[in-house]
């Protein structure tokens, strides 16, 4: 995803919840890679509804 970023190819990413985007078990690891997206233009949204309904990208 990185790469399609940085490329800008991509401007949303739609995952079922945060360990697809880094399915690692620290935590600040999965909210250090959703910021990169963020901060490189891309959206970061959720199709489970919990997480959809948050809204807040993390």
């Amino acid at each position: 995803m990185r790469a399609l970023a940085q490329a800008g190819t991509i401007g949303t990413v739609i995952a079922r919840w945060p360990a697809v985007i880094a399915p690692d078990g620290a935590a600040d690891t999965r909210h250090r890679e959703i910021q990169w997206l963020q901060d490189h233009g891309v959206r970061v949204r959720y199709s489970w509804a919990p997480l959809a309904a948050a809204g807040d990208g993390r």
